[in-house]
This record gives C-alpha cells, sequence and structure tokens, in this order.
C-alpha cells in the first residue's frame, strides 16, 4: 500500500476553497493516529464510495461525522457517520484549481 496518493476533486462539495478540479494529495492515516474535526480527509464511504471531505466530529462510538463547505452539498447527516476503517488517508496539500487548469492537456 502506497504512502501517498493523490486526487482530482471531482464536484463542489469542498468549494469555494477547493473549487472543482482541484488536486489534493493525502497520506496514509492509518486509525490509530488520531484525527480531529476540521481533517480534511479521504473516506471510502460505504455507499457514496470516495469521498473527500472534513472531519465534522467524532461521536462516542468513535465514528466521523463528516461536512463539505458548499452549501449544495450533502449534510453531515446524509452521509451519516463513517468508521475509522473507512478512512484511506489525511489530506496534507492541496492546489486549487483556477477556471483553466483543467483545461490542461496531457502532458502539460
Amino acid at each position: 500500500m502506497r504512502w501517498f496518493n493523490s486526487y482530482r476533486l471531482h464536484g463542489h462539495s469542498l468549494a469555494p476553497r477547493l473549487p472543482q478540479h482541484s488536486l489534493v494529495i493525502s497520506m496514509r492515516w492509518p486509525g490509530h493516529w488520531p484525527l480531529a474535526a476540521g481533517t480534511t480527509i479521504v473516506v471510502e464511504h460505504p455507499t457514496l464510495g470516495r469521498l473527500i471531505k472534513h472531519v465534522d466530529r467524532i461521536d462516542h462510538h468513535g465514528r466521523l461525522w463528516l461536512y463539505g463547505e458548499h452549501p449544495d452539498g450533502l449534510s453531515s447527516e446524509q452521509m451519516g457517520p463513517v468508521s475509522r476503517q473507512c478512512v484511506k488517508g489525511r489530506v496534507i496539500f492541496s492546489v486549487a484549481a483556477t477556471s483553466s487548469s483543467h483545461q490542461l492537456g496531457h502532458g502539460a
């Protein structure tokens, strides 16, 4: 398993800070390492698939409640809690897309 992964955002849930097509780099985050509210993570949601969201809170069962920034995105309650085992990584670096950055061709 790799320690670092890169992802391109598909959607507006973290806009305006990270608009669609932004690049994020995540680091594998073992389950015993701490996470706190506000941390941006990559999760494999059991019904929604791969998501990049912020940790809203951690409940008394250790489950993570997530949120995005865009008002039209799914609410924390709509997503429901996820277990720590669903965490694939913590976002450690991001580059916000500009209006023309997603139009670059291959090899650019």
